[in-house]
């Protein structure tokens, strides 16, 4: 079996406590199986939150991710959560665990893996025809979710969701939607489920949703009206025929219509049943598909925000306006009756528009939107966000301004591209990948109106590069405002008559925030945090798929332009004087820039190399973390001499993940692709990254091993669409291969997405010149 976790496991939890312990041990006793496992506490009332925490903290299991739910959401709602973040193709959801037969269930992956089939099921024999799917749907025992094995990379990419709109039985509805023939049936089984675990007996609603799922499927005109025979003496034989309040046959007509491509005409049958059940959740979802082809994503995202609310939210807001009634602002009105005191400015790029979109709906929600004008820096999207735009625009969300950009600028120039259209005293710069919670907007334009001092303030956060905004790292006892020398950008107020600007030397990102801070306390002004203003912050959405993170290029040379404008000194001569000098020499390497190192610690290590020295260094046998310090110091200051003969040792070394990534790229740069491979197979499962797959297939492309690199490139863009590095390597191959048109139109999509890394053709994947 391969290091690599092989599973992804999905465990929702609501009130489970007599399980959920049982379930958990029974995974984390497994002896051969690499799996990842995601635990999501869908706001347990009972003790299964402790149960949970305490069986984590036993095991210590490196790949699994544990979230909670303050909000109950759903099983369905948290399995799609589960379905978006994992890093393996098969998925396996059971609903509890009584114990797992180890061998069958790796036979099982291991047959799912090999084949084109979606995905396993055990023992139970899925309906062939409408007429038996029917049938089952009448009775009351149904296959459950654990008898379900998945391969998520089999299924087409409209039905890699299960539905939200249902209690349990989430397989079996995506199972009817894939069909039958997309399964392959095993006698052995690989589980057994508690019998402690109640499993539901299937209910109307549930019966009505697969049968909905039935009649959306291409079936001939028989069968359709067989099952909306099913849906009419469901509803009679469940509810007495004067409490229906939709009709089926409207609903059908609409499913058939967008079928057709009569995307209006299905609307105007959907409204009619919607008029007469307002809440369906069936009707509502089929309006958002249909929606969504039109382009109409604003009203597609207001309905999908409706949806997610919940029935007690709406009535408590339905409360309060009879009590209280009042003429509310929308986001319509018109310039002469709004004077804001924000511009809410919001780079986007890549595929940002999933991100963006949930962004403005929490602005739209919880935000005074009387008091701000909306400016979107569109940064060459390569998904819908121009025409979402464009239609916020027609609707006059919020005085929406789009400054769109043929290529990627970055982040510091788009920002500053907003600021010379904003004409409001405050300037709030967000990233499209912010939620809020509350009018955290109006909370921090109170703070700097009784703070005229502050040019800068930022709320707290869940993720973040900057400790002291993290949530967690923050006293309940702080005071409103603390002065700090810098905030992240995720969310920053600033003053507009300051007229700071981000420095654009930054690039696409990394340490403008923090020079804009600088610049401000330069001039005499003050930054700020707002410790108890909070928002949440989905890390990383674009940056991580344009392979930004402080691992990269981009960053360390980011770091290096800072230090060197702001004069940051890299260590006092003084304290390093005080070591012995082999120590100065290791202390040298937790300073140093790793990929552009600084003159004055250039300087400091050639006096302290002397032949001495370096005799001393070679004959000693030094502890392993030791080992790997004088290996990378070595290899920052490009002395592969005395490198390579300490590399020798490494071989029964464990080596961080950082270290390996960095002796990665220093023999990618210098093209000897067999050390890069002989340290890319050191990486453990859960250090295994996107990167990793880059290189590999990087080396592929320069090998002209275009078998191995076709399907891996075509994989990765599966999973990666937005990553430079890609098409870049995609216009390789087809440059290699005499395909000059196809590979312009490749390196032209790497240059649109990145342009500061892909500007010139004599550059490689990875930035550096050939």
């Amino acid at each position: 079996m391969s290091n690599k976790p092989l599973l992804t496991v999905g465990i929702v939890v609501q009130d489970q406590k007599d399980v959920i312990e049982t379930t958990l041990t029974s995974l984390y006793e497994l002896a051969e199986l690499q799996f990842e496992l995601f635990v999501i506490d869908d706001a347990s009332q009972d003790e299964s939150t402790e149960i949970i925490q305490s069986v984590l903290d036993y095991y210590q299991h490196e790949h699994t991710f544990y979230y909670d739910h303050p909000q109950r959401m759903g099983r369905g709602y948290s399995l799609n959560e589960i379905l978006l973040q994992c890093n393996t193709d098969l998925f396996w959801a059971p609903e509890s665990i009584h114990n797992i037969e180890e061998e069958q269930l790796i036979d099982g992956l291991e047959r799912l893996s090999q084949t084109t089939k979606c995905g396993l099921i055990q023992r139970s024999n899925l309906p062939r025809d409408p007429a038996d799917w029917r049938d089952l749907i009448k009775k009351n025992r149904w296959p459950t979710d654990g008898l379900f094995l998945w391969n998520s990379s089999a299924l087409d990419p409209t039905d890699k969701n299960f539905n939200s709109y249902l209690n349990a039985y989430h397989g079996l509805e995506l199972a009817a939607r894939v069909g039958a023939d997309s399964f392959i049936t095993v006698d052995t089984p690989w589980f057994r489920p508690s019998s402690m675990e109640e499993t539901p007996s299937p209910s109307p609603s549930m019966r009505q949703e697969l049968l909905f799922t039935l009649l959306r499927s291409d079936i001939s005109s028989e069968e359709r009206n067989a099952t909306i025979h099913s849906l009419q003496t469901l509803e009679t034989r469940d509810r007495p025929l004067s409490e229906r309040d939709f009709d089926i046959e409207l609903l059908n007509e609409a499913i058939a219509m967008k079928k057709d491509g009569r995307f209006n005409a299905a609307l105007e049958k959907l409204e009619e049943v919607l008029e007469e059940r307002p809440s369906h959740p069936a009707a509502k979802q089929l309006k958002i598909e249909i929606l969504e082809k039109k382009r109409r994503f604003v009203e597609a995202s207001e309905l999908k925000h409706e949806i997610n609310k919940s029935a007690a939210q709406q009535e408590k807001e339905e409360k309060e306006k009879e009590a209280h009634p009042k003429e509310e602002t929308t986001a319509t009105d018109s310039k002469e009756d709004r004077n804001p005191d924000i511009s809410l400015i919001i780079p986007t790029a890549i595929h940002g528009k999933a991100a963006l979109e949930h962004c403005l709906m929490s602005v739209s929600e919880h935000c005074d939107t009387s008091d701000i004008q909306l400016i979107v820096i569109d940064n060459a999207s390569v998904d819908d966000t121009h025409d979402y735009l464009e239609e916020l625009q027609e609707k006059n969300f919020l005085d929406c301004i789009v400054i769109t950009n043929n290529q990627n600028i970055g982040f510091a120039a788009s920002v500053n591209q907003g600021l010379e259209k904003a004409d409001t005293p405050y300037a709030c710069i967000m990233h499209n990948d912010v939620e809020l919670n509350s009018d955290a907007l109006k909370a921090l334009k109170n703070l700097m109106e009784t703070h005229p001092k502050y040019a800068l303030v930022g709320p707290a956060t869940d993720k973040t590069l900057n400790p002291d905004q993290a949530i967690r790292n923050i006293e309940a006892t702080s005071p409103g405002l603390l002065t700090t020398e810098y905030i992240d950008s995720f969310c920053m107020m600033l003053r507009t008559e300051t007229g700071l600007r981000m420095d654009e030397a930054y690039e696409l990102a990394f340490f403008e925030d923090i020079d804009l801070c600088f610049q401000a306390r330069t001039a005499d002004y003050q930054v700020g945090i707002a410790p108890h203003i909070e928002v949440k912050h989905y890390f990383g959405t674009t940056t991580f798929p344009l392979d930004l993170d402080t691992e990269s290029k981009h960053y360390w040379k980011n770091v290096a332009y800072f230090n060197e404008k702001w004069e940051i000194e890299k260590f006092s001569e003084q304290e390093l004087k005080s070591l012995g000098t082999f120590d100065q020499l290791l202390a040298l390497d937790e300073l140093v820039n790793p990929l552009f190192p600084e003159e004055k610690i250039k300087e400091e290590f050639d006096r302290l190399l002397t032949d001495e020295l370096k005799t001393e260094i070679l004959k000693t046998e030094h502890d392993p973390e030791t080992l790997c310090q004088l290996v990378h110091l070595f290899m920052v200051m490009k002395r592969r001499d005395i490198m390579r003969q300490l590399e020798d040792r490494l071989e029964d070394v464990y080596l961080p993940s950082s270290l390996i990534y960095q002796l990665v790229r220093f023999y990618y740069d210098r093209n000897i692709y067999s050390r890069c491979l002989h340290y890319l197979d050191q990486l453990e499962p859960q250090n295994e990254t996107l990167r990793a797959d880059l290189y590999r297939l990087a080396i592929h492309v320069e090998n002209k091993d275009f078998e191995e690199a076709v399907p891996m490139l075509r994989h990765l863009l599966e999973h990666a669409p937005a990553n430079p590095t890609l098409y870049q390597l995609a216009g390789d191959i087809h440059q290699f291969n005499d395909n000059q048109e196809e590979a312009d139109s490749f390196h032209n999509l790497a240059k649109q997405i990145n342009p500061f890394k892909f500007d010139e053709t004599s550059k490689d994947a990875f930035g550096f010149k050939k």
